[in-house]
């Protein structure tokens, strides 16, 4: 996937929970676009507050040496605070569709030079009943930008979002003959 998006091109990657997908499309985003910008130029959206303080936590060392600035936005804390934070800048937004949305309609998020722009988790999103969030999300975005999907599963519905939100894109699987279980260890306990 990595040398498909280091090309600018759109992909949908169908990958299991472990695969490095946050490596992946964060190797890309850091490749392609520059840092110290005031506004993002690269849009995350994830369906949890756990996975976006997760990818930030992952982009934050992934950019040690680039200098770019990577902020998690998501609903729960002071969105006060949030949009302060957004006005020192910031150039990866990583978010939640509730916030995310939150943010665009109080004009406290500008995402009108984003120009990679990431669905993380998008079987989960759709389960979780975000569609009209992305949809909005989707809106503000500029028309000419990168789009990447990553998901573990692959229904119709995922395919139709992909249908909406990109162009020309190239799908990419990742070998399916392992079980997501193997990449953890499990212990079995007897109790009487």
């Amino acid at each position: 996937a990595i040398p498909v998006g280091l090309t600018g091109k759109d992909i949908l990657v169908q990958a299991q929970t472990g695969t490095g997908k946050t490596g992946t499309y964060g190797s890309i985003i850091l490749s392609r676009i520059s840092s110290g910008y005031n506004i993002p130029s690269a849009l995350i959206i994830t369906p949890t507050r756990e996975l976006a303080l997760q990818v930030s936590e992952e982009l934050t060392k992934m950019a040690f040496y680039s200098g770019h600035r990577c902020m998690a936005i998501y609903g729960g804390v002071s969105i006060e605070r949030q949009a302060a934070e957004l006005k020192k800048g910031v150039d990866i937004v990583i978010g939640t569709p509730g916030r995310l949305k939150d943010l665009l309609n109080k004009k406290a998020l500008r995402i009108s030079k984003v120009s990679i722009a990431v669905l993380d988790e998008a079987d989960r999103m759709l389960d979780m009943g975000f569609a009209k969030d992305l949809d909005f999300i989707i809106s503000w975005l500029p028309k000419k930008r990168q789009n990447m999907m990553f998901s573990a599963t692959m229904p119709p519905e995922v395919l139709s979002i992909a249908e909406q939100f990109m162009q020309d894109y190239e799908i990419i699987r990742t070998e399916m003959t392992r079980l997501s279980t193997e990449l953890t260890d499990q212990i079995w306990n007897s109790v009487k």
